[in-house]
């Protein structure tokens, strides 16, 4: 799992030791950040009474140490790969130091922006447990943030006996919501290629703006329909590929009348790119070459062909293979919507390919490509249309 931003670390009833993890303290008795969470006693625990836990024993808090780490901002974009592909947002680790376990209720929220996420779990006499939460945004605060804002990172830890809490910790501290487009080139703990790699979660097949763009697009054909996959046969042989791929092309154009944006795409780390998602991209009739690069992407992976995206030094264009029996693409410079035919757009993306080819393949910074149905396998799924 892979980390999206620097995290935060705050403690109670313990004292910082001299190390440091990702910019902050190391705490003592703190399990480390990749451990799973759950203790293998647990799930057993859980079939069992209190009485046979010693769940009703007194409670001393002052034995019950609590540490948390949280990030210092939070990517509204890919939000919901915080937990898979991201770290989760906040991390509490909380170590039992009285003989008998204790049932101890986590709560946390960015106040605002997110929902309230609670566990309630038993931590056994004498062990340390691990708690990992991502509360849910709130759909309608984001709709409209266009611009960061700061905010307030709130966490509840209390032990739980006889229907009573205790509070062991009740603390806020500040993060940053991104706007709700932004995506940050440079994230730490990640390389290029794996942040560039994200992109695949923005594109988003099953989102039902792209399945209308696909019914119009149908019209184009010689059938009047829209199919899925390849026919078996080499290099496109019959032409199926190149047929959906310009029927997609001319119902972008001629129905939904897009264009080309011109915007500064540096991929420099630090620096942040406003995306429109393929919805987007549609509605407004306009986009970037990251954003057409997405929507055509979405069309293509939604009807089983396999697409990828390329990023070169302040540009980005798609390849959509020919077949399932060789490595050869269409490559497509989406830009040109609106501009020009798709058999000259295919001519410019392969003009393209071929200048940059041997620094893709060689990884070259600022060089990179993405296959979708790669990025699939790894966990990387289209993000939840609205």
């Amino acid at each position: 799992m892979q980390g999206s931003a620097a995290f935060f670390r705050v403690y109670t009833f313990l004292a910082a030791i001299g190390a440091t993890l990702l910019g902050c303290a190391l705490l003592r008795g703190v399990v480390p950040a990749d451990t799973q969470r759950a203790v293998p006693e647990q799930t057993e625990q859980s079939t069992q009474t209190a009485e046979s836990l010693n769940l009703n024993q007194p409670i001393d808090v002052e034995k019950i140490e609590v540490d948390y780490l949280y990030r210092s901002d939070l990517i509204t974009i890919i939000y919901p790969l915080y937990g898979s592909i991201l770290d989760d947002f906040t991390i509490v680790t909380i170590t039992n130091t009285n003989p008998s376990p204790v049932r101890i209720k986590v709560l946390s929220e960015v106040q605002g922006y997110t929902d309230q996420s609670m566990d309630t779990v038993t931590v056994g006499g004498n062990e340390p447990l691990e708690v990992r939460q991502n509360p849910r945004l709130i759909s309608a605060k984001i709709e409209n943030l266009n611009v960061q804002q700061p905010a307030q990172f709130h966490l509840r830890v209390a032990a739980l006996q006889q229907g009573e809490e205790k509070i062991i910790l009740e603390e806020t501290g500040e993060t940053l919501i991104f706007a709700r487009r932004d995506f940050p080139w440079g994230i730490p703990g990640m390389s290029e290629a794996e942040t560039f790699e994200l992109l695949a979660a923005m594109v988003t097949p099953n989102d039902p703006k792209v399945e209308e763009l696909l019914r119009a697009a149908a019209d184009y054909t010689e059938s009047g329909a829209m199919w899925g996959g390849y026919s078996g046969v080499e290099d496109d042989e019959d032409w199926e590929v190149w047929e959906r791929l310009e029927a997609i092309w001319r119902a972008a154009d001629e129905i939904y009348d897009l264009t080309y944006v011109s915007t500064l795409v540096t991929y420099a780390p630090g620096d942040i790119q406003r995306i429109r998602l393929p919805r987007e991209t549609l509605e407004q009739q306009a986009g970037n070459c990251i954003d057409l690069s997405l929507l055509f992407a979405a069309a293509a992976e939604a009807i089983r062909l396999e697409v990828a995206i390329i990023g070169i030094s302040g540009h980005a264009f798609i390849g959509v293979r020919t077949d399932q029996l060789n490595d050869r693409y269409y490559f497509i410079e989406t830009t040109l919507i609106g501009q020009t035919s798709f058999s000259r757009a295919v001519e410019v993306g392969a003009e393209t390919w071929r200048e940059v080819a041997e620094y893709v393949e060689n990884g070259e910074p600022n060089y990179n490509w993405l296959t979708i149905a790669t990025a699939r396998e790894k966990g990387i799924l289209p993000l939840p249309w609205p």
